[in-house]
């Protein structure tokens, strides 16, 4: 482990203050231990009760597995197979329920995953065999200043934590809140399935992951009623399956020139895998060491242009879905109690003999006919918030009215430089002040997979933990 030592001098202990507790939070904390000195400090605060959850890792529903295969959400980059050794040691009961596994992989249970995370961090603990290393403050960070070489950050309940250096790793954030009422605005939270009638139709606004995690704790609870789900491309997670790796990907200088360069570039390595045998998810999986690259390259033009338009279906292609969760969709679809609907919503009005009960209209799809359906509740699964301006978080709105951060130009999240430093509004990067994990997506694209924030954590741990130079003190 990386000593805190000034050159010819005693240890000089620092202090790390993260915001947030779910996964991005937690995992940058275990890197940062792995790298500290005995006298540095690690303070993490978080509002809820349990560590290494967040919103993916929160679920208790059986039936909510991971989407990413086990084999690639070890929680080090450099120990591929630590998961699938930690999974082999469980007791043997326990193996036999750690979620589905075929020739696609395995996908492990979400909230087994996240004991997983909560467990390395108690073992960096226990190694380290100090107490002291790690300080967990439950409460909410409301307020964060300058206070010389330092910072100082301030709690809802009135408690004043001093740090050297600050990381944001504030999670995800729910939907933006859509302009109707009776629209339940957060998916994640309980009481977006509760005091639901069993046998009457619900409407989730969106077809991608967040739709299929909402209607498979509908099924958990029981509910029997029809499923309507509506979006502007009715586009649905694929699903994983065996694909050998495609080594032989060429991205050339002029393949990266532009947006339609690039996406010409990757169907015509889809066609090469093809003639090779090899199915577009090879050719998607190989992409991923570089997607971050590729954004970073691309103008700020060609980044809206992806937004607008080319998002759905790389969503659709890149965040696949278990084998076994797209199957129990397909069922589903099948036997009508799923019913996808491609169209614009265009307005929500009070209906029918429930309390939250909607009479929902909608513009299809290519035509202009108006559809109506009544339902007894709109739940939004349009995916994770991205444009802070209208957060309810104090924290991100006083950073953001003090000129702290900024958004980035993309306006998916707070800017940063490519080493997760975040940027005030002046344009200048921020000493002391990091970002980990979907807050900073703005910057690397890809930030809300195990791989890639567990990677940029590492990344920031190292930054963090680099020698100090001679004169500097704790703040």
């Amino acid at each position: 482990m990386a000593e805190a030592r000034q050159p010819g001098g005693p240890p000089t202990g620092r202090s790390i203050a993260i915001i947030g507790g779910g996964f991005s939070g937690t995992i940058t904390a275990l890197q940062l231990l792995r790298w500290a000195g005995e006298q540095d400090r690690v303070i993490l605060i978080e509002r809820n009760r349990q560590l290494g959850r967040g919103v993916a890792f929160a679920t208790d529903d059986p039936n909510h597995v991971l989407n990413v295969r086990a084999e690639n959400m070890s929680a080090f980059p450099d120990e591929p197979d630590h998961l699938l050794r930690w999974l082999e040691a469980l007791p043997e009961a326990e193996r036999a329920h750690i979620g589905t596994s075929d020739s696609a992989g395995t996908f492990v249970r979400r909230g087994l995953y996240g004991r997983y995370v909560r467990d390395q961090l108690a073992q960096v603990l226990r190694q380290r065999r100090s107490t002291e290393s790690l300080t967990i403050v439950k409460d909410e960070a409301q307020s964060l200043a300058r206070t010389g070489q330092g910072w100082q950050l301030r709690t809802a309940s009135g408690r004043t934590v001093r740090a050297d250096t600050v990381i944001l790793a504030l999670g995800n954030f729910p939907p933006a809140p859509l302009p109707y009422p009776g629209c339940v605005d957060n998916p994640w939270q309980p009481q977006a399935i509760e005091e639901i009638d069993l046998e009457h139709p619900v409407l989730l606004l969106g077809t991608g992951l967040t739709m299929v995690d909402v209607t498979l704790r509908l099924l958990e609870r029981g509910f029997r009623g029809r499923i309507h789900a509506l979006s502007r491309r009715g586009l649905l997670p694929h699903a994983h399956a065996a694909a050998p790796a495609w080594r032989e990907l060429r991205l050339t200088a002029e393949d990266r020139r532009s947006l339609t360069t690039l996406m010409r570039s990757v169907r015509r390595e889809v066609a090469r895998a093809a003639v090779a045998g090899i199915g577009w998810r090879s050719v998607v999986d190989a992409l991923r060491p570089h997607t971050q690259l590729l954004w970073q390259e691309l103008s700020l033009n060609d980044r809206q242009r992806f937004l607008r338009h080319l998002r759905p279906w790389w969503d659709a292609h890149r965040h696949r879905i278990a084998p076994q969760v797209a199957s129990w969709i397909e069922a589903m679809r099948r036997s009508g109690r799923l019913v996808l609907h491609t169209g614009k919503l265009l307005g929500l009005e009070p209906s029918g003999p429930w309390s939250c009960g909607s009479l929902v209209t909608y513009r299809q799809r290519g035509s202009e006919q108006v559809l109506a359906l009544e339902v007894q509740r709109v739940i939004n699964c349009t995916g994770i918030g991205v444009d802070l301006t209208g957060t309810d978080d104090p924290l991100v709105r006083q950073l953001l009215t003090d000129g702290l951060v900024r958004l980035d130009r993309a306006r998916l999240g707070l800017d940063a430089t490519t080493n997760s430093m975040l940027i005030g509004r002046n344009g200048e990067v921020v000493p002391g002040l990091f970002g980990v994990g979907p807050i900073v997506r703005g910057t690397f694209w890809e930030m809300v997979a195990v791989p890639d924030i567990r990677s940029q954590a590492a990344a920031v741990a190292r930054t963090v933990m680099e020698p100090w130079p001679a004169g500097r003190r704790a703040a």
